[in-house]
Formats: structure tokens, C-alpha cells, sequence
């Protein structure tokens, strides 16, 4: 069955396999009979521009698409775009449609997080005030791992393998001197603390993991904080502590702002800029104890580490974008494609589009009783939930010993 031209893009912070979703998405559109496939450059800020391209013409071959489901960062480019409201600035509205119809777009497609379903959300909205025809569809992404309604979001489970195999290496480079040292690793989540929760898969075996977790949703001590560090250091060498950059104080500052130079840059969608919160910690250590204390900020390698994606996230970033697409063609329209598991062991998901409503601008935190009461680490329900999604790999496809991606 033949199907009209198809649009996808790319919005928000990249991940390891957003390129995996992009894939299923041009792959699925292209065997259903879809009769182009355009792909936005820079998101909608982009193609309000005119900047878009046949994908057709870049992704010509299996190898391509294999080449892409293992590239990092967002192929087609990203932004950080916040549509109006209809009612403050109509004519964005019709511009984008008039585009859109320019095109013979007939099926829409996002690849992103909240602020990206924010989008699908007044894309559609607008499209059923009009009565147009076209069909809007979310496809989740983020390694926040904060999408309302989804069991997780493809992108978290390889940024929380990464996380977890990078804080292994750490606690034990710690360990090799005798000497007193104290590790403070920083780790990306403003309101919601997946990310840092995901360094307790660290501990085993062979590894006893981090000695303090602090998440954003628990009211941060500075106080308390280092009672815990004097109280670590009277049996420990080595500490190391993991930390979310959103850390928040009992008056609603983020921990990053005590810091005199912190940046009050905010975004377009308001959000202010985070950064230094392990190393106002671990000058606060030095300080207080005068030991040896060292900030490692793991910033945007936690969410391109592409080399070691886990099997189980890029498969389903695969399937969330083909999935988008045969529930568009079907006629569905203002959805985004969620996870529902089934079990842990053997690990089940099921997937299924879900209204754009009940989920955009709706943040997911870790559950309360996932947390120890004293807000310091995280209990065995979270790594029963997190331990599925960073199993198996996909190792990349090495050209002159190292990893091989799609360029355009």
C-alpha cells in the first residue's frame, strides 16, 4: 500500500541511539510504501528555515542503516526550539503547514524528550483545529530517562551502562594509592535522578560501588553532606560519591548556584544552565578536611559514548521509530510510542502509542521509595528496574581501528 511523503526530525540533547530511532523510523516509512522520506535539519527551528533533505539520497544502502543505528549524536542535527502557544503567534502555525502541505506531508514525525513532545503536542493540536489531514507522532528519547507514562525512553539504558562501566574504572583508579582521596562525579539530570541512580549497577562482585548517591529528588545538605564524608573517612582511604547536577537546596537553589561565577543563562525553554556542582563540592571538601578531593564532571560523554551502547536500548530505539511509523499509517495522530513491561527476568516490554497529552510537560522522577530514607543511595527496586536495560552490546563497525558512522 502506497503511503504520501513522511518528515522526521530531531530535537533536544542527543543520544548514543536517537540515530537508532531515526533509523526505524526511515527504514519502516520506506518498506510501508511511504513515497518520500524528508528529514529536518535542526529540528523545527530548522525547517522554519526550509532546511531539510531526502533522506533517500544519504541513506541508500543496509550498511548505511546499520552505519546509523550506530552513530551518535543526532544525524539530522537538533535544537532547542519552543513552539507559541497557538493563541500568542497563529502565523508560526501557518507557515509550518503551509510547508508541510508545500511538501505533501502527510505523516510527522519527532524524535525526543518532554520539550519535544511539547512540540508534537501543539503540532497536533493545531492540526485538528484546521482539519488537516496530516499526522503527528512522538518518538520518546532522552537519557533522563523522565518521559511521564513510558516504563523508560531509549537513550537511558546506554547512558546508564556508560555511567555504570566509567564509575567501575573509577573506583578502582581511586583505590591505588594508600593515600586519602575523595572522588566527586557528576552526573546529568536536573529534576530527575535516573541518571545517577544508574551508578549503583556499578557495585558486585568486583566492584563495591559508589559510597554516596545524592539525587534531585531529595532536599540536598550541604551540612549533612559532609558529616557523611568525615563519617567515611575514619574506615575509608577512597570515597567516591555520585551526584546529579540538579542537586537542590531546602530553599529550591540548585547546589551549582552557591558557586559567586555560576551562569544565569537559561534556555528557550527557561531552563537554567547547571554545571560545577562537584567541584563546589569537592572544594568544599578540601576545605573542611584538607585532604586530596578531585571533581569529575562526565558532561556530554554520558550521552555520546557510542562505543558501548547497550543491545537491549538500541534495539527498542529501533522499534520505537518503526513502531511511531505504522501507528501513524494506521491513522493514529497526537501519540507517542511508550514501553510497557511485562516482566524483569526474562526481561519483557510491549510498546504502544499513547496520547501526546497525558505526557508532554509531565516530568518522571525516581520513586520516593526507591531512595534511602536518608537520601544517600538507592535501593535493590531500582536496580531490579534498571539492570535490563543496559544488557547485550553492539559493538561498532571498526574502519582503521576505530568506530565507523554515517556522515552527511
Amino acid at each position: 500500500m502506497k503511503h504520501g511523503n513522511v518528515i522526521v526530525g530531531q530535537s533536544g540533547g542527543p543520544t548514543a541511539v536517537i540515530n537508532s530511532s531515526l533509523a526505524g523510523v526511515f527504514k519502516t516509512a520506506r518498506d510501508r510504501g511511504a513515497n518520500k522520506v524528508f528529514g529536518m535539519q535542526n529540528g523545527i527551528a530548522g525547517f522554519l528555515e526550509g532546511r531539510y533533505v531526502d533522506l533517500s539520497e544519504h541513506i541508500q544502502t543496509d550498511l548505511h542503516i546499520e552505519l546509523l543505528k550506530r552513530t551518535p549524536s543526532a544525524y539530522l542535527g537538533s535544537c532547542r526550539y519552543k513552539l507559541p502557544e497557538i493563541e500568542e503567534n497563529e502565523e508560526i502555525y501557518i507557515k509550518i503547514f503551509k510547508m508541510l502541505n508545500d511538501l505533501e506531508i502527510e505523516h510527522f514525525f519527532y524524535i525526543g524528550g518532554n520539550d519535544s513532545m511539547d512540540t508534537i503536542k501543539k503540532l497536533s493540536h493545531y492540526g485538528e483545529k484546521i482539519n488537516s489531514s496530516i499526522r503527528f507522532m512522538g518518538v520518546p528519547k532522552t537519557i533522563d530517562n523522565d518521559l511521564a507514562e513510558t516504563d523508560h525512553t531509549p537513550g537511558y539504558g546506554s547512558a546508564a551502562k556508560f555511567i555504570a562501566t566509567v564509575m567501575k574504572e573509577i573506583i578502582k583508579d581511586a583505590n591505588v594509592y594508600g593515600n586519602q582521596n575523595i572522588h566527586i562525579v557528576e552526573i546529568m539530570g536536573r529534576n530527575a535522578g535516573w541518571l545517577t541512580a544508574s551508578a549503583a549497577l556499578s557495585k558486585g562482585e568486583d566492584c563495591i560501588g559508589p559510597d554516596l548517591i545524592y539525587l534531585p529528588e531529595k532536599v540536598f545538605d550541604v551540612d549533612s553532606f559532609l558529616s557523611s564524608i568525615e563519617n567515611l573517612r575514619k574506615n575509608k582511604k577512597s570515597i567516591v560519591v555520585a551526584v546529579s547536577e540538579g542537586i537542590k537546596l531546602k530553599d529550591g537553589r540548585y547546589v551549582c548556584e552557591l558557586i559567586s561565577s555560576q551562569s544565569q543563562f537559561k534556555d528557550s525553554f527557561g531552563h537554567v544552565a547547571l554545571g560545577g556542582t562537584a567541584q563546589f563540592l569537592s572544594n568544599t571538601i578540601t576545605q573542611e578536611f584538607g585532604c586530596k578531593s578531585r571533581a569529575i564532571d562526565l558532561n556530554i560523554l554520558q550521552r555520546c559514548g557510542s562505543h558501548m551502547v547497550s543491545r537491549v536500548d538500541i534495539t527498542e530505539a529501533f522499534v520505537a521509530g518503526g513502531h511511531a511509523v505504522e501507528a501513524s499509517f494506521r491513522g493514529e495522530t497526537g501519540k507517542m510510542i511508550i514501553f510497557n513491561r511485562v516482566t524483569n527476568n526474562p526481561y519483557q516490554c510491549t510498546t504502544q502509542p499513547f496520547d501526546i497529552n497525558k505526557i508532554a510537560n509531565i516530568e518522571k522522577k525516581v520513586p520516593l521509595e526507591w531512595i534511602t530514607d536518608n537520601g544517600t543511595y538507592v535501593s535493590p527496586e531500582f536496580l531490579s528496574y534498571a539492570r535490563p536495560l543496559i544488557q547485550a552490546e553492539l559493538s561498532p563497525i571498526m574502519v582503521d581501528g576505530l568506530p565507523s558512522h554515517l556522515y552527511n
